[in-house]
């Protein structure tokens, strides 16, 4: 996991992130949930179902209480959630546990594999296994397999210029 963390902020720092509250190696997400990197280089791991209060302190820890926005949607597919969004980075509850995640453009953080938003259709094509999810209503949906499980992610433009704009994982409340 060290690696991973290492080799997602030198991917960020060519990647660029102005905008983002905190360190590129202090968030990794991936498919089962989100970990958090410690200063003495050791891991803070929350997969899905881990209770909302741990993750959202471990959260703050790393991007300051001040910066989280809550909200709640009622409507959502998979039922009623809550969110909590640290700049480009939004988590998703459901019965006060964690149960996805989303990653936008602007966020610093990468996923287990080293995608991150603002990467490019030819750089994404270099990973192995990823997909285009046929017969999607989000136009450029993708997916690819990691040691952990899938993730997801949604691409603006076509060809190989096109850029990844989301990541997500888990249950989130995406209109297909």
């Amino acid at each position: 996991m060290r690696g991973v963390a290492a080799g997602a902020a030198l991917l960020l720092a060519a990647c660029g992130g102005a905008d983002a509250p905190a360190p590129p190696d202090n968030l990794i997400l991936d498919a089962q949930g989100v970990v958090f990197a410690r200063a003495d280089g050791t891991f803070d791991r929350h997969p899905f179902g881990t209770p909302r209060a741990a993750v959202e302190d471990a959260a703050d820890a790393v991007y300051g209480d001040a910066s989280a926005r809550r909200s709640t949607n009622p409507e959502c597919g998979a039922g009623p959630m809550a969110f909590t969004a640290y700049g480009a980075i939004q988590l998703s509850f459901r019965d006060e546990r964690l149960a996805g995640w989303t990653m936008r453009r602007g966020a610093v953080a990468v996923s287990e594999d080293g995608i991150a938003p603002g990467m490019t259709r030819m750089q994404l094509d270099r990973q192995a296994g990823v997909r285009l999810v046929a017969g999607s209503t989000l136009p450029g949906e993708f997916a690819y397999r990691t040691a952990a499980g899938t993730i997801g992610g949604v691409l603006a433009g076509t060809g190989p210029g096109a850029t990844v704009e989301a990541l997500f994982a888990g249950t989130t409340c995406t209109s297909r």
